[in-house]
């Protein structure tokens, strides 16, 4: 989520309060959180991103994940998931159908 909510270069107020919302709705301790936040200083590696996949359902968690945190309108940002989806070889069918799910 980290990574999508950064692909364009900045993170603006709608895509903070949906990240953190999402952070609240996993019920993280502060040293969790404080990790998150460590994450959004970082830049983005979607190599390590993908490396740390080890399943095709983690791969369409961590998908979808980004996919909820960000505006796929925005050019940016619909590059990331396309760099993403490849990254984790996510079928194209499977990918619509996650895209499908966060309308």
């Amino acid at each position: 989520m980290i990574g999508a909510v950064k692909a364009d270069g900045h993170v603006d107020a709608a895509e903070q309060q949906r990240l953190f919302g999402e952070i609240e709705k996993l019920g993280l301790d502060a040293a969790a959180k404080g990790v998150v936040f460590d994450l959004l200083a970082k830049p983005v590696d979607l190599g390590a991103i993908a490396n740390a996949v080890a399943t095709p359902e983690q791969a369409a968690e961590v998908y979808l994940a980004s996919r909820l945190a960000i505006n796929p309108d925005v050019a940016a940002e619909r590059a990331y998931l396309d760099a993403l989806a490849g990254r984790l070889n996510l079928p194209a069918e499977l990918r619509q159908h996650l895209d499908a799910q966060t309308l």
